[in-house]
């Protein structure tokens, strides 16, 4: 039985929360009056959520989040506010709480968003039990690589489909792709995959998701690679929360050596949830104008989030273009070094209209070898982890 702690200044709120939670078979109630003892409730009682009540300040709910997702007993923070702003709930998911409601949601949508949390946690303290169980024989989460842009048509799902054969390609790697663009992703198409299976799968069996179940949901490439597919229909992202794409993640990474995630065009909670995993996450830009504003843009918003200027690498898509610019300019207008240079090639767009990436459509031309390259410098990352972990 999880214990679910209600934390609010107020005797009344408490009580309410009280004959919500009471009719629940699996759940014990341990009611707290302020912040501060809340910290030592997390410490003694180990509770599966945090229920932090109207009473309960922004900033203590970022203190306590922050307390709430360390050690091998995490819990899930959920915040009941008062009409709170875009930005106040923005910090607080940024800060870690798992979900923020308005105190004036009905009583049932509270009780569905503690039920959903108290599953995840856990699933997730098996996981880190089972974790530790295994840290005798030096099991190592997998290698989550991100690649990312915030404009279309730059090249980033031919990058993360290439990588991801390639990778698969080496022996001794197991390697997972996972297609993000929920509404629109072409990952499929890129390699002559039937969706017959997809991210969709994983989440509507979300309550008793684990590896063997997951492992169902992908689809085998001829390379190896194991591919968790983008919904067939886009109305079927709505139904693909931030918190299950996380736990969904968080299984891959404890079932493959390297996970390499292809992302929506765009900056968007999915986005985030993807680079929060990320190892290392490849921002993938053009010769243009356009392409390099939206760039330079997203990286600034990057390093406004938080996120290190050595987790996101500048990969330059179509480097030889002619198009009076330098790679220096490029550079310069970006505010960071690139890291890879894939150049142009018209064997390119023949692979995507077969369906045959690249690295085995034509894996002696230069734009095969720029992916292979980098692909190698992924792979040598992973092995060196597992060397330090030996």
């Amino acid at each position: 039985m999880g214990l679910v702690a209600v934390v609010d200044a107020t005797e009344e709120y408490r009580g309410q929360m009280t004959a919500l939670l009471g009719a629940q078979a699996d759940m014990g109630i341990v009611l707290v009056s302020s912040a501060q003892e809340a910290f030592g409730v997390l410490a003694s009682e180990k509770p599966f959520v945090l229920l932090l009540g109207p009473s309960i300040t922004p900033e203590e709910a970022v203190q306590l989040a922050a307390v709430a997702g360390q050690g091998d007993a995490p819990a899930d923070v959920i915040a009941v506010t008062r009409r709170a702003s875009q930005d106040t709930i923005r910090t607080l998911f940024r800060a870690g709480v798992r979900d923020v409601l308005d105190q004036e949601v009905p009583s049932g949508d509270i009780l569905s968003a503690i039920r959903e949390a108290h599953e995840r946690v856990e699933r997730v303290r098996v996981t880190l039990a089972s974790a530790s169980e295994c840290e005798t024989s030096n099991k190592q989460p997998g290698r989550v690589v991100t690649v990312f842009s915030t404009k279309g048509g730059v090249g980033k799902s031919v990058t993360a489909t290439n990588l991801g054969v390639a990778l698969a390609a080496r022996n001794g790697h197991r390697v997972a792709l996972v297609d993000l663009d929920l509404q629109f992703g072409d990952v499929g198409i890129m390699l002559g995959l039937d969706p017959d299976r997809t991210i969709v799968d994983a989440v509507q069996a979300f309550d008793r998701l684990d590896q063997d179940m997951l492992k169902g949901c992908m689809t085998s490439h001829d390379s190896g690679l194991d591919v968790l597919l983008a919904p067939s229909q886009p109305e079927d992202a709505e139904i693909i929360t931030t918190g299950r794409i996380d736990h969904v993640l968080g299984l891959l990474r404890s079932m493959y050596d390297i996970v390499v995630i292809d992302t929506a065009a765009a900056l968007n909670e999915t986005v985030l949830a993807a680079l929060d995993r990320s190892n290392e996450v490849y921002a993938v830009t053009m010769m243009d104008v356009a392409s390099i504003k939206n760039t330079r843009i997203s990286m600034q918003k990057l390093a406004q989030l938080g996120y290190s200027a050595d987790l996101v690498k500048l990969v330059l898509n179509r480097a030889d273009s002619k198009v009076w610019l330098q790679l220096g300019e490029v550079e310069r207008a970006v505010g960071a070094r690139v890291f890879a240079k894939v150049p142009s090639d018209r064997v390119v767009p023949r692979s995507v209209n077969r369906g045959v990436p690249v690295v085995l459509d034509a894996p002696k031309s230069d734009v095969a070898k720029a992916l292979a390259s980098l692909a190698e410098g992924i792979a040598r990352a992973a092995e060196e982890v597992k060397v330090d972990v030996t």
